[in-house]
């Protein structure tokens, strides 16, 4: 009973971390999700604590990422157990404190809470980036909807709130274990561990209380028009009759024409069949479209470079044509998806090719583009599809000089479950970090306008064809960056160093103690 009782923490804490996210979304649970955890890992020897570390996010990431079996059954079994491991050292950091987190040393107890949040932010910062990164759903992503709590996002990025989430787990649990030790049992005693979480969240509610009532500064609006095709899942690399795409995308276009004062119509991710500078037929629908309804026409396109060798680079990108179907302007994905549109050692190791559906590796781009509509001084840049769960590429747009951003996405490999849910979660906290509003185009997903503040509006719901008229306001070009703009991921690094000479301390102590 005492070894089964630890594991079935571990997949309690896994399955609240779970129900947390879309499509439950009860948020509450994600304040409360690592209690059970932190207690079958306190006092545990650090191997064991790292099994169950191990558990627990196996538990929540096979639920969050259940829709990529759509793509792959492996891979997403295989990426799951992989982002598993980033709960390891957050586990084991709780079973290295000698003395116990029982103690009533309130100060050592709350360094030790500090620790453990640092600790698992790192882990966070490290998945988001170690090999290109998959930042999908850190723990703060849970709260987007909280429109109060998720303000403080313009300091340190998403990691900020995730590390209070945390610093509230483990202050919780502080308090608890001191009642089950008995600690408590006798006389008044203030709860300081849980009483500075709450000043914290009082503190973070505040802010965000103050962002969401401060009056927004009046700019003239762009009026655009997002156009969702809905195409089957099959996607765009075997679709077996591409004048179903055309058909789409003409006929909602059409429909866009009609509506007043556009200044820009915008198709989402890949939304060509093909490569449009190649291609006549849909270089020839490109223009047919601009000329007709006199609006400027942003899409989605494959594209390709001829190498001096003679073969071609392959990019993923996103074009801005005028109202004559002239080229303007174009981006290419700087951030390619591993084994979406990237595959390791491709063609050098024959196995790791059959994990992806994908032919062949695309080539990234090397640089943000701001694009500008005729007349308009104010810049805007592209994120293309998973692009928007990437902090760095938001805050180099936001850099470049881009008052506005656009998602040009397609999610039809998984949008029959919650993955275009949580992509949206996702982009959310672009907003927040660097306070520009953010259309978001998809082929399938969820089409919509999300302000500064991280509000989402006028949205189109996944799995239907539709056109939906969005004003956006820009950024002042002249307003004073965010810190994270500034500084970027400042916070996530400096618990990264921190938690890297928590763990050196610890591992000392504990060997002292040991040998004591």
């Amino acid at each position: 009973m005492k070894r089964i009782i630890p594991i079935a923490a571990a997949v309690l804490s896994g399955v609240l971390l779970f129900l947390s996210f879309p499509p439950f979304e009860i948020e509450f649970l994600g304040w409360v999700a690592l209690i059970p955890l932190i207690l079958a890992c306190a006092g545990a020897a650090p191997r064991r604590a790292a099994g169950l570390g191990w558990l627990a996010g196996a538990i929540f990431f096979l639920g969050t990422l259940f829709w990529l079996r759509h793509v792959t059954w492996f891979g997403f079994v295989a990426l799951a157990f992989y982002c598993a491991l980033y709960m390891i050292p957050f586990a084991t950091f709780i079973s290295l404190r000698s003395c116990g987190w029982r103690s009533m040393a309130r100060v050592k107890n709350l360094a030790w809470i500090i620790g453990a949040a640092a600790v698992w932010t790192a882990s966070e910062y490290v998945r988001a980036t170690f090999i290109t990164g998959f930042p999908w759903n850190p723990l703060g992503v849970s709260q987007y909807a909280q429109g109060t709590l998720i303000q403080i996002a313009e300091w340190g990025g998403v990691y900020f709130l995730s590390a209070l989430m945390v610093f509230v787990n483990v202050a919780s649990a502080v308090t608890l274990l001191q009642y089950i030790s008995g600690l408590r049992s006798s006389g008044y005693r203030l709860h300081v561990e849980l009483m500075s979480a709450l000043f914290l969240l009082a503190l973070a509610s505040s802010f965000g209380l103050r962002v969401l009532l401060a009056e927004e500064a009046s700019s003239e609006p762009v009026r655009a028009a997002l156009i969702q095709p809905n195409v089957p899942e099959v996607g765009n690399w075997d679709v077996p009759d591409p004048e179903l795409i055309y058909e789409r995308l003409e006929e909602l276009t059409d429909i866009a024409g009609h509506m007043l004062d556009l200044d820009l119509i915008i198709w989402p991710e890949t939304a060509l069949p093909d490569c449009v500078r190649y291609s006549a037929r849909s270089a020839g629908l490109v223009e047919q479209t601009t000329r007709i309804t006199g609006v400027p026409l942003l899409a989605g396109s494959m594209d390709y470079i001829w190498r001096p060798s003679g073969t071609p680079d392959f990019y993923n990108g996103s074009m801005l044509f005028n109202t004559r179907g002239e080229l303007l302007s174009s981006y290419y994905k700087q951030h390619l998806v591993l084994f979406g549109e990237y595959i390791p050692f491709d063609g050098q190791i024959p196995f790791v090719n059959a994990l992806t559906p994908i032919g062949s590796s695309f080539t990234p781009g090397h640089q943000t583009t701001l694009f500008k509509l005729p007349g308009d001084p104010r810049g805007f840049s592209v994120l293309i599809c998973f692009e928007d769960t990437l902090p760095y590429l938001a805050r180099r747009a936001a850099q470049r000089g881009a008052t506005w951003l656009v998602n040009q996405t397609n999610d039809s490999w998984f949008d029959p479950d919650c993955g275009s849910k949580q992509h949206l979660a996702n982009a959310v906290f672009r907003c927040i970090e660097t306070r520009l509003p953010m259309v978001r185009c998809t082929n399938t997903g969820i089409t919509c306008l999300i302000d500064k503040k991280g509000r989402i509006t006028q949205t189109i719901a996944p799995r239907v064809e539709g056109v939906q008229a969005v004003e956006v306001t820009p950024a002042d070009p002249a307003r004073a960056p965010t810190i994270h703009t500034r500084f970027g991921d400042w916070f996530a690094q400096a618990c990264l160093l921190g938690s890297v000479a928590l763990f050196i301390v610890a591992l000392i102590k504990r060997r002292k103690t040991t040998h004591a």
